[in-house]
């Protein structure tokens, strides 16, 4: 067991005794020349005291010294030492989130009871829904960015001292950086086809670490999507990020410190590639025209060099920080050729879950959305993508303004890809984005899945709204059941 989870459970053995014997603080300090500080730090987890502390501990309390020190705790807090005794703690990303591990702790031991069923039934939540370690991490990095409107102004920082002390100009070529990987931090980039071995067709990158590390770049991705993984391999270099996963995709995720500095290494290569004060200087002139300019948007892939994914990503890096256009989300949807199903691959919600959102029920998505629309829209284009705007309104009242971009993903030939951020319609909308009034934007009613959208006689729906049935069914009977206390009150 952890050091530190070893002190955890003396500092709780000790709180427990203590309230137990009806001691304070002060009155164990008289008992035992501890002072009381050190005391409050035992019990906080901080310290672990020295044999002769424990002896005069155990004295005090009228317990056994080798019951004080053992890593056994009461019945009542077994859910505790059941927590401890296994890697949760370990794999919760607690510090990330403000939360000290031993408070946590602290807080469970005050009411052991309550908050374990509450954490019981998160687990068998998670259980029911087969949500995975790895998504559990996704999901507390998502939260984690929406703590900070997914700005970080240190990370912009570092992006801007790393230009300057390697003399990287605003759009950094994949020639360039190739050279700084390889004659500042001892690289060796190697164009190695992926493609030629069995199962590894989608990999873009592999790191091989070591005296003189031999970073992999799959020659078939697009000059975008190298410059990206280069910029990405760089952000781990500069930023000294050893934890991390070593292929371009995910293989197993063991810990959430890997989630975290890859999240920093790719967005210290998007902020790298789409500079700050540039970028907000074309998001300004986006949003001050009175009509949607959707090919000034597209037109900012080949003026960036980077994808679409990183250029909206870019986007809702930029708008709630320097735009005030807090209440948006990010979407990623693939669609399979062969098969003409999509799946929501990525998603981004800031100030709160926005519609639409990630289902793990096996719904199936509105295909009214834009995000899904465009997909047939692209079908019909010979542009190597296309962008498309909508403003969708919800049941519950609630309208968003939608843009997608479509394109065929560059190793995945089988399938497409739609990109999509979605800016809440409100007050702020209205101010910052002189556009709103377009009448060219189409209008839409939409649903987020199918199983429980009320939008009748849709000419896309492909099941029956079942679970809003169920729903309606329920309060129906709530209602008539109403009616009939009320005739015998």
């Amino acid at each position: 067991m952890k050091e530190e989870n070893i002190r955890i459970i003396f500092g709780l053995k000790l709180k427990q005794l203590r309230k137990e014997k009806n001691l304070s603080l002060q009155e164990l300090s008289d008992k035992t020349g501890i002072s009381v500080s050190y005391l409050n730090e035992i019990e906080k987890s901080k310290k672990y005291p020295k044999a002769d502390k424990v002896f005069k501990l155990a004295e005090a309390l009228k317990v056994e010294y080798d019951y004080l020190v053992s890593l056994q705790l009461e019945d009542k807090m077994k859910p505790i030492s059941d927590l401890l005794h296994s890697n949760i703690l370990s794999e919760l990303p607690l510090d990330i989130f403000g939360i000290d591990p031993s408070s946590f702790i602290e807080l469970l031991s005050d009411a052991p009871t309550k908050l374990n069923a509450f954490i019981i039934t998160l687990m068998d939540i998670s259980r029911a829904y087969d949500i995975s370690l790895e998504e559990f991490f996704l999901s507390s990095l998502r939260a984690y960015q929406e703590m900070h409107d997914n700005y970080f102004p240190d990370l912009e920082s570092q992006v801007n001292a790393c230009k300057v002390q390697h003399h990287l100009p605003l759009h950094p070529t994949t020639h360039q950086l190739i050279e700084i990987l390889e004659s500042t931090y001892g690289y060796q980039v190697i164009a190695f086809d992926f493609e030629q071995e069995v199962g590894l067709a989608k990999t873009r990158s592999l790191l091989l670490p070591g005296k003189t590390s031999k970073f992999l770049l799959n020659p078939n991705l697009t000059e975008n999507q190298k410059i990206f993984a280069l910029g990405r391999e760089l952000g781990y270099a500069y930023l000294k990020l050893n934890t991390r996963p070593y292929s371009s995709s995910w293989i197993s995720v063991n810990s959430f410190e890997e989630v975290l500095h890859h999240f920093q290494a790719s967005y210290f290569s998007c902020a790298m590639l789409l500079d700050e004060k540039e970028f907000i200087k074309d998001l300004e002139k986006f949003l001050n025209q009175t009509q949607l300019d959707h090919e000034l948007l597209l037109s900012w892939i080949e003026k960036y060099n980077v994808t679409p994914e990183t250029l909206v990503y870019r986007i809702t890096n930029l708008l709630p920080k320097h735009f005030g256009l807090k209440e948006l989300f990010f979407l990623r949807i693939s669609k399979s050729l062969p098969t003409g199903n999509f799946s929501l691959d990525k998603e981004l919600h800031l100030s709160g879950i926005h519609h639409p959102h990630a289902s793990k029920q096996k719904e199936d998505y509105c295909r009214r959305w834009v995000s899904a629309t465009i997909f047939d829209d692209f079908a019909k284009s010979r542009a190597p993508r296309i962008g498309k705007a909508q403003y969708s309104f919800y049941p519950d009242g609630q309208s968003y303004f939608v843009f997608a971009l479509a394109y065929q993903s560059g190793l995945k030939h089988q399938e497409q890809i739609s990109i999509s951020f979605g800016l809440k319609v409100n007050s702020a909308f209205k101010r910052k984005v002189k556009f709103h009034n377009d009448s060219s934007i189409q209008l839409k009613h939409v649903g987020t899945t199918c199983q429980t959208c009320p939008v009748e006689n849709c000419e896309v729906r492909v099941s029956p709204p079942y679970k809003l049935q169920k729903i309606q069914s329920k309060l129906e009977k709530e209602r008539k059941l109403s009616a009939v206390k009320d005739r015998f009150q």
